[in-house]
Order: structure tokens, then C-alpha cells, then sequence
């Protein structure tokens, strides 16, 4: 199966043994709007609403993302290559290939990092999960 997703142009597979595996289905959520003006009158009922010029909220999306990698010496170089990448100043272009779209995202923050543990299960390979959380410009 190839992964075509890519980060400004580098395939996150080839390039950071990088994969996606949930998430991108926030991608395709429509943004929530922005609040429109309003008026409450004195002297009308309710509230006049301004629905001329609509406007929406950038996004925030969570990305479950897994390095799988030969070593820990592979890891940490793969590990701050892609988070030099992601990380860089202005926007970054986030290719996703299942939706054949480029989304511009900025890095806001990662959490739940895991590392696979391969004493116990006896696998050479180093696993590391994270969420990575991105804000989408709209």
C-alpha cells in the first residue's frame, strides 16, 4: 500500500517513517461560523441579525500519528527532522492524499506519546504513537 501524504512536498512515509492512521476525517468538517452582528432594538422584538457577510473559524484538528522505525537512533533523527519540519515559521502545506486536497496548517501542539515497547512483545522495529494537533486556516 503506498502512503502518499506528504508535508510541504516530503512524503511523511519515505521521508520521516511517519503515518497518519486517524483523524483526517476532521479535515473534511465543514468550520463553524463566526458570530454574525447583532441589534436588539428597544423598540422591535426579537434580535435583528447582520446575515450579509458570513465569515468562519479557522479549525483545530487532531491527527493520530505513528513513527515506525528500524532503531531508536532512526527514531530521534526522523523525530526532529519532521518536527523541525511541522514546526517551521508560517504556514505549512499538509497533502492528504486520500482527499487529493493540500490543507495550510500551522503546529499547535502534540500529546499521548507512547512508545511500543519491544522487550515485551519482541519486535525489532521502535513504534511511537502520538496525537498531533494542528490548526487548519481556512
Amino acid at each position: 500500500m503506498a502512503f502518499l501524504d506528504t508535508i510541504n512536498g516530503n512524503n511523511l512515509l519515505s521521508t520521516y517513517k511517519l503515518i497518519i492512521q486517524t483523524g483526517t476525517h476532521e479535515l473534511l468538517e465543514f468550520p463553524e461560523r463566526k458570530d454574525s452582528l447583532t441589534n436588539d432594538w428597544r423598540e422591535e422584538n426579537g434580535t435583528e441579525t447582520d446575515l450579509e457577510l458570513v465569515r468562519f473559524k479557522d479549525k483545530e484538528v487532531n491527527l493520530n500519528c505513528i513513527f515506525i522505525v528500524d532503531n531508536d537512533t532512526v527514531f530521534w533523527s526522523v523525530y526532529n527532522a519532521f518536527f523541525n519540519e511541522i514546526t517551521k515559521s508560517g504556514l505549512q502545506n499538509l497533502f492528504i492524499h486520500d482527499h487529493s486536497k493540500t490543507y495550510q496548517v500551522y503546529y499547535k501542539k502534540t500529546s499521548g506519546f507512547k512508545k511500543q515497547s519491544k522487550r515485551l512483545k519482541n519486535v525489532p522495529k521502535v513504534a511511537v504513537k502520538f496525537t498531533l494537533t494542528l490548526e487548519v486556516k481556512i
